[in-house]
């Protein structure tokens, strides 16, 4: 491949980038939709919005769109295994989406390896990273708690039925715990 294909090749992202933000968005909609027989039938659509660009831009648009909506679709898929596998606990569907997250943004920091920086919001992404790092702590330390509690209480329990709490009183007390807790 000489240096022009290369340089034409590497450019047709950015040509994908500079369409109006509606019509990309309806171009990735339709896209997503398969609604479109051929690559070519979507390089005449966007030319009729006045959009000029080359058929192999148009594909290997779609193929990295189609690429990534397969990801996401496996992602989704592999976070309701980890919720079906551990239950419907909040925390746990929680947990799992924000892997996903994370698994995202480390997609997004590959694919921005040798892209051109001044067209990426690094500050939102690191707020991103940041916010999501943040989370995971709090939920983490959440979670610890509440386990300590959920000791507490046990042990609570077991003092009280040592000391002849009634069955009946357990039972409501354990209640009422698993109300606070669940």
């Amino acid at each position: 491949m000489d240096k022009v294909q290369r340089r034409k090749r590497s450019s047709a992202p950015h040509r994908i980038r500079s369409l109006p933000v509606d019509v990309r968005k309806e171009l990735d909609e339709r896209i997503a939709k398969r609604e479109f027989k051929n690559y070519r039938e979507l390089k005449v659509w966007l030319l009729q919005h006045g959009c000029q660009l080359a058929t192999v831009t148009v594909k290997h648009h779609a193929v990295k769109l189609e690429a990534r909506l397969e990801a996401v679709r496996l992602a989704t898929a592999q976070a309701r295994a980890v919720v079906e596998a551990t239950g419907s606990d909040e925390g746990d569907i929680n947990h799992a989406l924000m892997r996903l997250v994370q698994q995202h943004l480390f997609t997004v920091l590959v694919e921005l390896n040798g892209a051109d920086l001044s067209e990426v919001n690094l500050a939102a992404l690191a707020r991103s990273v940041a916010t999501l790092a943040h989370a995971s702590v709090a939920q983490q330390k959440f979670a610890e708690e509440m386990r300590t509690h959920i000791l507490a209480a046990q042990r609570t329990v077991a003092d009280a039925e040592a000391r002849g709490l009634t069955e009946v009183g357990v039972a409501q007390i354990k209640r009422v715990l698993m109300e606070i807790t669940g």
